[in-house]
Order: structure tokens, then sequence, then C-alpha cells
């Protein structure tokens, strides 16, 4: 039986899951516009804090748009982005205002409790992913960073 106390915990838990998917996908599209322009050889430090400040004020759907303009995704990644979206949706739009009633009562708690493990469970792999992706395209500044000096 959850407590509202757990309830909660849970909440901000998985609310922490799908910033860091959205951070981590903002930070991939850097590394993929950085290398795509070159600033890991020629720094354009103008370019890069525009770009940052776009990243920055972009939704997490605009995000994984602007992506898959610049890194190729497989059918099968994409579907694993497009459904972490939809979770992080579920959660920060309406997650209380559907469950309405359902934390008054043990079942209704644990009803509660039961939807925000799955959607952690898809935003925590979906970052995982997207934080693989990254330290990939990082290496790859790493390696022909060192190359060109």
């Amino acid at each position: 039986m959850a407590t509202r106390d757990e309830l909660y915990a849970k909440f901000g838990i998985t609310a922490e899951a799908a910033q860091l998917f959205e951070t981590e996908l903002g930070t991939l599209l850097l590394c993929a516009r950085g290398l795509e322009s070159g600033w890991h050889v020629v720094p354009d430090r103008e370019r890069g804090w525009d770009l940052l400040r776009d990243i920055d004020r972009s939704t997490l759907g605009g995000l994984l748009s602007k992506l898959k303009r610049h890194v190729e995704l497989d059918d099968d990644l994409s579907a694993r982005f497009a459904s972490a979206l939809s979770a992080r949706n579920r959660l920060n739009h309406g997650f209380y205002e559907r469950h309405d009633f359902k934390i008054q009562t043990d079942e209704g708690r644990d009803k509660m409790m039961a939807e925000l493990e799955a959607l952690h469970d898809e935003l925590f792999g979906a970052w995982r992913l997207a934080s693989a992706m990254t330290s990939l395209a990082t290496e790859v500044i790493k390696r022909e960073g060192a190359i060109t000096k």
C-alpha cells in the first residue's frame, strides 16, 4: 500500500528521469551540430551559444524533431524516443487530474504508483539510450579533435 508521501516521491523521481532524458537529447543535438559544423576543430562560440539558447527554449518534442534532422535514428530507437515523449506528456500533463480521487484510497494510490513505475521505466530507459549515444558522439569529438591538433 503506497502512502501519499511515497507517491509524491515516485512522481518526483519519475520527473527527474524525464528531465535527464530531455537534457541528454539537448546534449546529443549540441554534439551532432558541433560535429557537422566542425566546432570541435575550429570553435565558433557565437553559433554555439545561439544553438544552446535554441535548445534551452525547445520543448522535448521539438528537441526530438530537431535531433532527427541531424542524427539518423533507426525505427526502433525513434519509436522508443517517441514513446518516452508520450510518457513524459502523460506524467506532466494531467497525471493527477486523470487519477482524480484515487489518491484518497490505498487501492487508488497503488494504481497510481504502478503507472508511475511504468512511466519511470520508459523514461529512464530512453535516457540511458540517449546517454550512450552522447558518449559515443563525445568519443568521436575527442578522437577527431586530437587528430587535427
